[in-house]
């Protein structure tokens, strides 16, 4: 990146330590601190905290967000001074819910004041690509987007605007709901969309993102992890931690030893791509052992409803010529042999807000037979006969896993409480979908659902703060302001109608203008290069852009393309309240750090760039749906308006809590004033389903998704491909070319550690000493090609021919025939950077190789490819 017309040359003539010398026990303070929490006693830390605090420190809880996880953390200021890095120190917060601190968030400050940190407004004057900007003032950055928004609108409609974020849609919608886009289209597609996918099929919408159900990890006496790593929440990290330290087992299942499996735990390597056939053998061995809780499945699943056989679409009442409501689903009952209602009630919408069961009906597991000249069978039947498929042995051949192995696990999995954790990062393969939805499905074959020690719905703080947001035809702002807006599909769900976030679609509407032509891109916050499968194909979109504006902190290489770079804040400086994510009570929490852009930076909070933008561009939108119907120039006047808003939600939701309760509002308030984090509900076990409905067509869990079944997606996967199977049927990967055994040709494979793997730590100081940017190959490969630690090779693709270079680290933490590349840890293309950054560019980027494939209908990308290796 070049900034031009500003009399200097931009960071280039700053040093890597911001002016200060980077000492050994500054940056070991910053590096181990994940090492540092997980191995502290909390008391210990609490005594720290309150020893600062009684020399001269105070403490400012805030949420981390250098990830998604919003750990609790401590600001800890030493008052009266100005801040700096020695001055503001970055802790775990010691009796939060979800209290940790990995290295990626002891790099806060390391960003905060980041000689590289986006200071003022740029504009392009290169060609896209080029990474060349001028620093211009926020009225003309302001003045000039809202122009061309305008001008594309009156064109092209609104839909002509798109807007991408993978953390921060939230914002965005802030300008889109109230400018009337449908595509405000998250970016979730290369990280949990197959889990969010998999957790829908078995229980339903509402209950299917991340954190909502997970295992009681705290109480569980057997976890298995498959493809999960625990580097993300730290406060979920901690809680295994403390699991296993009371004598819980884990099993990580990955073809890379992830770190939680470095301690007293097992790691099974499994070949890339083949989760769904070793689930499925569990489920088997459990099976044929008579191990699996069948009352369970009979009683609060939907094991026991008839389905058609050839369509797997559900027997309704109608279709029996039973009287009942029509669209009652059918189960056979084995006391009165007779067809029986399993009726539902539901809501206006169509959602199921309670369970009927008939009373004394005992459903028939394993009936078959013909209803209406129709042969029909139950759910459980056609699983049964999936799960036969998946011998040890076979299941074997085809994971790399040996066959005593998995029938080993399987039988530990069920006698000893076994609990599968669900997943977060998910899109691997593009055949992810039906191996998250088995992760959530063997849960219930266990019979523990909601039980303590189990698989439990998490129970959520209940806090809801200021917002602007539109759906089905229906916009709504942050005071409660409604209005008509478009009924049309996002981009995403004209091509992947259960997509929670496919962005991808968009860059054909760009390229091919089909099915129309978007012109205006926002990027909110998303490492985009590091983040989008297949590199080239998102280049070349962004280079057909008529406008792109990217918000941002530090110089990722999404800005080189952009025509303008707006500055934005981070947590560290923003002042919210908000719900725990990842704990199993409800919680919330504050999260004010107490600072504000350092000295000379003129960043800005997103959601007051897009209220400018708009109120320059339609100027009546804005007043009359966000309640912005003023310039407000300073960050002074924005904390009143916006922050006004936040406390006035907060006092409310206190006051709600009083009413309800007396004492019980000023308690939580007391509790965050002193601590930063609050107790909302005490998490209930036993309720779902067992009191309340899940959100699937049943009200049940379900092991054969009728949402795919009535929603055809089904039967479009059995006539073209181009559908989701009912059932977790598994096919090898289509998103890659298999690749040779034994040969110089290797998957590669992509995840996480919590020392960096993190778009906004990419650049910070201490990721030059922590940051892994070689690939991870086997010793018995490296043997066989010559290669040893430390050497150079290039890496081909198999299927793009897209070539890398990068250093080797030959370990047995990956198993042979894969290669692992960390991911947000190199590879970094900006343009422009200054020498003393050069080593962010060390290493390979993994979506590079990645062909972009997405499975049909959830949009999830493939992260992981096939590569050739040649030592150079």
């Amino acid at each position: 990146m070049t900034t031009q017309n500003t009399g200097k040359s931009g960071p280039s003539g700053q040093n890597g330590q911001h002016g200060l010398p980077v000492q050994r026990r500054t940056l070991i303070g910053a590096a181990g601190a994940a090492a540092f929490a997980a191995s502290m006693p909390w008391t210990a830390l609490e005594a720290e905290v309150a020893r600062m605090k009684e020399e001269g420190w105070e403490a400012h809880p805030c949420a981390c967000n250098m990830c998604g996880g919003y750990c609790g953390l401590l600001a800890m200021h030493k008052k009266g001074e100005k801040p700096s890095q020695q001055t503001v120190k970055i802790m775990p917060n010691p009796t939060h819910p979800q209290r940790g601190c990995c290295a990626r968030g002891a790099s806060a400050m390391w960003m905060w004041n980041h000689p590289l940190r986006l200071k003022k407004p740029l504009k392009r004057v290169g060609e896209k690509g080029e990474g060349k900007f001028e620093e211009i003032s926020w009225d003309q950055a302001l003045d000039e987007i809202a122009a061309k928004v305008k001008a594309i609108v009156e064109t092209d409609g609104e839909r002509a605007v798109a807007m991408t974020s993978h953390n921060f849609s939230g914002f965005q919608k802030w300008f889109g709901g109230a400018l009337g886009t449908p595509n405000v289209i998250g970016h979730s597609s290369t990280c949990n969309s197959a889990s969010i996918m998999g957790r829908r099929m078995v229980f339903g919408k509402g209950f299917d993102g991340a954190g909502k159900v997970e295992p009681d990890y705290a109480r569980c006496r057997y976890l298995l992890a498959v493809g999960r790593t625990f580097n993300c929440a730290m406060g979920v990290s901690a809680v295994v931690a403390r699991a296993r330290e009371d004598g819980a087992r884990v099993v990580f299942v990955d073809p890379r030893q992830p770190e939680g499996a470095l301690g007293n735990c097992e790691w099974v390597p499994i070949r890339p791509g083949t989760d769904t056939p070793f689930l499925l053998s569990l489920i088997n061995v459990a099976m044929e052992e008579n191990l699996a809780d069948l009352a369970f499945l009979a009683k609060w699943t939907n094991a026991p409803y008839l389905v058609e056989k050839a369509s797997m679409k559900p027997l309704t009442a109608a279709a029996a010529g039973i009287s009942a409501e029509a669209s009652a689903y059918v189960v056979m009952d084995k006391a009165t042999a007779k067809l029986v209602p399993m009726v539902v009630t539901k809501d206006e919408k169509g959602s199921v807000t309670g369970l009927k069961d008939p009373e004394g009906v005992d459903p028939e597991l394993e009936y078959q037979g013909t209803v209406g000249g129709v042969e029909v069978t139950t759910a459980f039947n056609l699983f049964r006969e999936l799960a036969a498929q998946w011998s040890p042995e076979k299941a074997s051949a085809e994971t790399g896993i040996p066959a005593d192995t998995i029938v080993r696990i399987a039988r530990e999995f069920f006698t000893q409480g076994g609990v599968c954790d669900d997943g977060w990062y998910s899109s691997r393969n593009g055949n992810d979908c039906e191996a998250y939805q088995l992760m959530s499905m063997i849960n219930l074959f266990t019979g523990s659902l909601d039980r303590e020690g189990g698989f439990v719905v998490t129970q959520g703080g209940g806090l809801k703060m200021p917002s602007a947001s539109a759906s089905g035809g229906k916009g709504k702002g942050p005071k409660g302001q409604t209005w008509e807006t478009t009924k049309e599909k996002s981009l995403d769900k004209l091509v992947f109608p259960e997509s929670s976030g496919t962005f991808a679609s968009v860059f054909e509407s760009v390229v091919e203008k089909k099915p129309y032509q978007v012109k205006a891109i926002f990027v909110t916050g998303s490492t985009m290069f590091h983040r989008e499968a297949n590199s080239d194909r998102m280049a070349k979109a962004l280079k057909a852009t008529e406008l792109l504006v990217v918000q941002e902190i530090l110089p990722h290489e999404v800005i080189d393309y952009a025509d303008y770079v707006l500055p934005s804040t981070f947590f560290l400086e923003w002042h919210e309240y908000a719900g725990v994510k990842w704990a199993l009570d409800g919680n919330v929490q504050i999260n004010d750090a107490g600072l504000n852009p350092p000295e000379g930076c003129e960043a800005r909070h997103e959601i007051w760039q897009f209220c400018e933008i708009l109120r320059r561009a339609f100027p009546e939108r804005a007043a009359e749906r966000l309640g912005y119907d003023k310039k407000i120039d300073t960050v002074e006047e924005w904390k009143a308006w916006f922050d006004g808003m936040t406390d006035a939600a907060w006092k409310k939701f206190i006051d709600g809590k009083n009413q309800a309760k007396p004492g019980e509002g000023d308690r939580i308030a007391a509790e965050i004033a002193e601590k930063g984090w609050a107790r909302t509900a005490v998490k209930k076990f036993g309720q779902y389903p067992y009191v309340k409905p899940f959100g699937t067509p049943t009200g049940k869990p379900e092991i054969l998704s009728f949402l795919c079944a009535e929603k055809d997606y089904h039967a479009k996967h059995a006539e073209s491909g181009h559908g989701l199977c009912a059932l977790p049927v598994y096919e090898a990967p289509k998103a890659y070319a298999q690749p040779k055994p034994r040969s110089d040709e290797f998957y590669l494979v992509s995840g996480k550690d919590s020392a960096s793997s993190s778009g906004v730590t990419l650049f910070t100081w201490p990721q030059k000493f922590l940051g892994d940017r070689t690939v991870w190959m086997n010793p018995v490969d490296a043997e066989r090609l010559g290669i040893e630690t430390g050497d150079m090779v290039e890496l081909e693709g198999l299927d793009t021919g897209v070539k890398g270079r990068t250093k080797v680290t030959v370990t047995n933490r990956v198993m042979p025939g894969a290669l692992f590349s960390h991911g947000f840890s190199g590879g970094v293309r900006t343009k422009n950077l200054p020498d003393n950054y050069a080593w962010v560019r060390e290493g390979i980027n993994s979506h590079w190789f990645a062909t972009g494939y997405a499975q049909p209908v959830a949009g999830n990308l493939a992260n992981n490819s096939s590569v050739r290796v040649k030592r150079v």
